[in-house]
């Protein structure tokens, strides 16, 4: 009986070594990833929040809500370039492990790949009129909220592209040629899932990031802009960090059925991983709860050590799913390279 991965004809492992110890390679990748990720997370719920802000502080007249827009808009500039530089490291990572699989995924939607530069580079000047006309187009609020609505709209499609690549890499069985990446969104079926789950945790990964912000404003006797940031932050990061025991869930039970089953007991490691990831996300909304209730120092320090372990341990959950996904295609294609390299081997010696 055929299995889906024995159904697929994957390119061969390219005849070029991996230079250095492959387990190393995906210790960095997961790391080199989580770095990437939250300045990805901080720099769209920035533009996106700043933008919420402008227009709430538009609807009210308070002029509070302007403000920390502005300080948003001012923070998102910081990380997007952050962002940038630090998603070098895991585009070449996973183009060196996983290259057969992340580059047919990637030439698939090829053209909207390419395109995600010129609507980076949109978006980001978009988002720099946004900051620095601030004052300038003080009483043009419609006009200058335009232009952070287009900059964080392009924002939110540039993760839609790559998740859809990173699904795409996942399942070749799934791989079809000359297919528009719109059709591409629909077609594979954790596209939706993941960009969900992507969208709560950016929020929740900023709403703390404007905690500890805040708390050192304080500390540097800004008072009234600690208190902002804060009151703010513990409001957004209790609730998308609620949502997320909504929308994890969601993304599990849309993987693949075998890979459900390792998560489940099948797996001590991969059963491991999730029950720790479970406890601390759990962990860590207590937290935010006690202090957005109290705001004591303690409940503070829970918030940050709980979020690093739950970023950290959620970044390897990320790497095991994608292992246990590509496993039978790794092992069969396998098969397939030493037969091809022999063969090769073969007609050289018989010349």
């Amino acid at each position: 009986m055929l299995t889906a991965a024995s159904s697929i004809q994957l390119p061969n492992d390219l005849a070029l070594s991996i230079p250095g110890d492959i387990g190393f390679f995906k210790i960095l990748l997961v790391i080199s990833f989580i770095l990437h990720i939250i300045f990805v997370n901080l720099t769209v719920a920035g533009s996106l929040l700043a933008v919420y802000n402008e227009w709430r502080g538009m609807r009210t007249g308070n002029p509070k809500y302007d403000h920390l827009a502005e300080e948003l808009a001012v923070q998102t500039s910081i990380h997007k370039s952050i962002a940038v530089v630090l998603g070098v490291a895991p585009l070449l990572i996973i183009s060196v492990i996983y290259t057969r699989f992340f580059y047919v995924s990637t030439l698939l939607i090829g053209k909207p790949w390419l395109m995600l530069l010129v609507i980076i580079i949109a978006a980001f000047l978009m988002l720099y009129v946004y900051k620095f006309t601030w004052n300038h187009w003080r009483n043009r609020k419609g006009l200058h909220l335009t232009f952070g609505i287009g900059g964080t709209v392009l924002l939110l499609y540039v993760p839609l592209v790559f998740l859809t690549n990173v699904s795409a890499m996942l399942q070749p069985e799934l791989w079809v040629q000359g297919q528009s990446i719109f059709t591409a969104f629909f077609h594979y079926p954790t596209v939706w899932q993941r960009y969900l789950h992507f969208l709560f945790a950016t929020l929740a990964i900023m709403g703390i990031y404007l905690i500890i912000l805040g708390n050192k404003r304080r500390k540097n006797g800004q008072q009234e802009d600690g208190q902002l940031f804060t009151e703010f932050g513990k409001n957004v990061a209790f609730l998308f960090t609620t949502l997320q025991l909504i929308a994890g869930p969601v993304l599990f039970f849309s993987l693949k059925g075998q890979v459900q089953q390792l998560f489940l007991g099948g797996s001590l490691l991969a059963t491991a991983l999730i029950s720790v990831a479970v406890l601390l996300a759990v962990g860590l909304i207590v937290s935010l709860y006690q202090f957005k209730k109290t705001e004591a120092r303690p409940w503070l320090r829970n918030v940050v050590v709980l979020f690093a372990l739950v970023v950290s341990v959620m970044g390897w959950l990320r790497h095991e799913v994608r292992d246990s996904y590509l496993a039978p295609y790794q092992a069969e294609s396998g098969q397939q390279t030493i037969q091809g390299q022999q063969s090769a081997a073969a007609e050289s010696m018989q010349k």
